[in-house]
């Protein structure tokens, strides 16, 4: 390798050990909504900034051009501040918006957890390690950071709600139960697609709490509280789980699984939306792992898994996995009916 080559690995290689400190300053200004008091198009004084966010301009402004470096924002030599469009996907009124996941991936619960990332690699829970209980108790305790999970949920970069919507064939449902359903956004998506279903969304009593009714669409999305560890509704034609198993041990989605083949109906079918993680690093995308490794940090035995392994947990629970379907977003969505 020449010295050029080496020399370039050592700087991006020392970008990506430093990278916490882009991520923490991206949730400092997302935690301001700072883009979004950035007109589209225009351009902002860093003072005038400093007062709408209610903090110190010249802090503010070092911030500021540490981001820029990265191509987030433009910052001039004069203190002036326009969006670029990386910034300008920072904004909430923006599609595909990653305003809440700057939010959430450095929020205290996932921050603290990172921190005992070793602790999995004796078999330890990262986030029991750092906090004394287990992730969703975390969130109990610290609604607002669960609010803020949900938010990210509704709006995560896969677009996983809006593909789920038009890459299958909800029409002949009279009923989908989303299990684990959180704030109800896939089932919106849904809904507003296909005219014919209704759909309930079951989730803890204090998720399904925060559904406001205005977000019901006139009724059609009823909510019941529950844990997927107990029984779940009976007599829907489709059960989703979307991203719930890749939180949970091998155990742990068997008992999921089990329940909700207790509940389904002959002819029923149950979709699993989630990214199907590839063997072979070289072939996969890095944000796959990053999720994977994720998963690991808030729960230890949680992990994304391949097709193959999807297929064991379902047969052990008595379904058979009988197509996975390949869409727009990372996600698959893995079709299994009862056997």
């Amino acid at each position: 390798m020449t010295h050029d080559g080496t020399e370039s690995d050592r700087e991006a290689l020392d970008l990506l050990i430093r990278g916490f400190q882009v991520s923490r300053m991206l949730r400092l200004v997302a935690d301001l909504a700072l883009a979004d008091k950035i007109p589209r198009g225009g351009i902002c004084n860093v003072s005038d900034l400093a007062t709408a966010c209610s903090v110190l301009p010249t802090p503010l402004l070092r911030v500021l051009r540490a981001l820029a470096a990265f191509g987030v924002f433009r910052v001039g030599a004069d203190g002036s501040v326009a969006h670029s469009p990386r910034s300008m996907l920072l904004r909430m009124d923006e599609p595909n918006s990653l305003h809440h996941g700057a939010r959430f991936w450095t929020a205290p619960g996932s921050w603290q957890a990172w921190g005992a990332l070793d602790s999995a690699l004796a078999g330890g829970d990262p986030n029991q390690a750092a906090w004394g209980m287990g992730r969703f108790q975390y969130l109990r305790e610290h609604p607002a950071e669960a609010r803020t999970f949900d938010a990210f949920m509704a709006n995560f970069p896969d677009r996983r709600h809006q593909t789920l919507a038009v890459s299958y064939d909800f029409s002949g449902a009279k009923l989908i139960v989303d299990i684990g359903g959180g704030n109800a956004e896939a089932l919106r998506q849904i809904l507003k697609r296909f005219p014919g279903p209704r759909g309930l969304v079951f989730d803890r009593d204090d998720v399904v709490a925060a559904i406001p009714p205005d977000a019901r669409l006139d009724g059609r999305i009823e909510v019941r509280g529950g844990s997927f560890f107990d029984p779940v509704p009976e007599g829907a034609d489709i059960y989703l789980l979307i991203r719930v198993l890749h939180n949970w041990s091998e155990d742990d989605c068997i008992r999921i699984l089990r329940n909700c083949r207790n509940a389904t109906k002959p002819g029923a079918r149950l979709l699993i939306v989630e990214q199907i993680i590839e063997p072979d690093p070289a072939l996969g995308q890095p944000s796959g792992y990053l999720v994977d490794t994720h998963m690991m940090a808030m729960f230890g035995a949680a992990r994304e898994r391949t097709e193959t392994e999807f297929g064991e947990l379902l047969q052990s629970a008595g379904f058979a996995l009988e197509r996975a379907i390949e869409t727009a977003s990372p996600v698959w969505i893995i079709e299994a009916g009862p056997r």
